[in-house]
């Protein structure tokens, strides 16, 4: 698939430069190697204009958006895949959540791309989705398709995503701490039930024992059990004769 790429001419020119994001402009020693020092001169931060949002570097950015992530594919190897293109910003792939008792290895069901240009988004976007990954014979992403789509600039940005982020992350731990307040609940009122019958208990033989009457309630529960046990023994027995004059009648 390398090999047959139309959009192989749509990389960047790669700059050698180094961004250095600083805001004042000091000279800052960069230490080359250990025994010499090259100065650079920094220039200052253009301070934000009047109404200009702090994302604005982002404006000429342009971001994918993949709804599957082929097998075995990890940030890097996406990042590896997606460089062969254009120049790319950030990566974010989605984990798959892991359910009890399953075991296996990390997976990722969605994920987002930044390139650094749109033009070459867009580009990207048209030509593979719906494209096979490829790769080597025994990978197991080669016959999975590209499954993307573009990400207009105007209606989505990075921090966009992390915006989302970090909502589903608070949602997930107002949840949590939900559930464990719920299970604490359900504890203490088990502790108290088994408390208050054992309190009740104790007061119970108290009376019982005060009253002059404990005695007499033991053997009126040891009668109980003796009448309940030939009660069920005759039943029994009595089953047994029927079943016989069953067997032997006519």
């Amino acid at each position: 698939m390398e090999g047959e790429t139309s959009i192989s001419k749509i990389n960047d020119k790669e700059d050698d430069t180094i961004d250095f994001d600083f805001s004042d402009g000091s000279d800052i020693d960069l230490k080359l190697s250990l025994k010499k020092r090259k100065k650079i001169k920094l220039p200052n931060r253009r301070p934000l204009k009047e109404g200009e949002h702090p994302e604005s570097k982002e404006q000429k950015s342009g971001i994918i958006y993949l709804q599957t992530v082929p097998p075995n594919f990890t940030v890097s190897r996406m990042r590896e895949e997606m460089s062969k293109y254009g120049e790319i910003g950030r990566i974010f792939l989605q984990r798959e959540k892991q359910k009890s008792g399953r075991k296996h290895g990390r997976r990722y069901v969605e994920g987002w791309v930044e390139f650094k240009r749109k033009s070459i988004a867009k580009q990207v976007a048209k030509y593979l989705n719906a494209m096979p990954v490829g790769g080597k014979r025994r990978s197991m992403a080669r016959e999975t398709l590209w499954t993307m789509k573009y990400l207009s600039g105007f209606s989505f940005k990075w921090y966009h995503l992390n915006e989302q982020l970090n909502y589903e992350q608070k949602l997930e731990k107002m949840r949590m701490h939900a559930e464990i307040s719920q299970a604490k609940k359900q504890a203490s009122f088990f502790a108290e039930q088994v408390e208050k019958g054992k309190q009740l208990k104790k007061l119970e033989e108290k009376v019982l024992k005060k009253g002059g009457v404990w005695d007499k309630f033991q053997r009126q529960i040891e009668q109980r059990s003796v009448i309940k046990k030939k009660r069920k023994s005759h039943e029994n027995q009595y089953t047994g004769d029927d079943l016989m004059k069953m067997i032997f009648a006519g």
